[in-house]
């Protein structure tokens, strides 16, 4: 089958995934035909609204946050309904599982595993708290010790890629998910909130001072001498209480 997946663009075990029709398009067609891979064949929402307004606008929840500039993802679905004219209380209502037990044993539970948390790479959400996971946080403390080395984000990707390495929804690395790996403070175990950082419940996987090495050394990459900071942000485990 040639052709790449209308999602992630893979061009790796494609499949004909038939879907109701996008209830916003022609009212006659009732179901289609879309090729995706496997993967996000295995992962897409049952509910035709979720599937087309959400899942095949964005790769994961990260990219929906980012795409609308948002703190939690029930803002960003918010932002999402008044770009797109949808009604908020029914799409809210069917991501956040508010439907009768029959949709709820269906098309909710699918859609939620897409819609619930925004895990980072090396982390699941297990009842509401960060818990480790192994094959993924063996993958982040290479990331560092290769950045450490010397390697370029490119190169990391490179060799993640080669290696057979993907991404929490099955996607190649690109260097914008190394970056935010690379920068991202839960790795020493600290958590965001509210536009700042406190000490999180979670095991770090990187020790604070390894992150604080990265960061100068990000700083010290930069070649465009305006877009370097004086001094690269520290961080200090003593700085944040529970």
């Amino acid at each position: 089958m040639d052709g790449r997946c209308a999602r992630c663009w893979s061009p790796k075990n494609l499949v004909n995934h038939e879907v109701d029709a996008s209830p916003r398009a022609d009212p006659t067609v009732r179901r289609e035909k879309v090729l995706l891979c496997k993967h996000c064949g295995d992962s897409a929402p049952l509910d035709a609204l979720l599937f087309w307004e959400v899942y095949m606008r964005f790769g994961s929840t990260r990219e929906l946050l980012q795409h609308y500039g948002a703190e939690s993802e029930e803002l960003a679905l918010q932002k999402l309904c008044m770009e797109r004219g949808l009604n908020e209380r029914e799409v809210l209502r069917r991501a956040r599982g508010q439907q009768s037990a029959e949709a709820l044993n269906n098309a909710v539970k699918k859609a939620n595993a897409f819609l619930t948390y925004a895990s980072p790479y090396g982390y699941d959400y297990v009842n509401g708290i960060l818990q480790v996971r192994q094959d993924e946080a063996r993958v982040v403390s290479l990331i560092f010790r290769r950045y450490l080395e010397g390697k370029g984000i490119a190169k990391i990707c490179q060799e993640l890629n080669r290696d057979g390495y993907r991404t929490k929804t099955g996607r190649a690395w690109a260097s914008q998910t190394i970056a935010n790996i690379l920068s991202n403070p839960v790795y020493c175990g600290l958590a965001r909130l509210n536009g700042g950082i406190k000490r999180g419940k979670h095991e770090r996987l990187i020790e604070i001072d390894t992150f604080n090495r990265v960061q100068n050394e990000m700083q010290r990459r930069i070649r465009r001498p305006d877009q370097r900071k004086t001094e690269a942000p520290q961080l200090r485990l003593e700085d944040y209480v529970d």
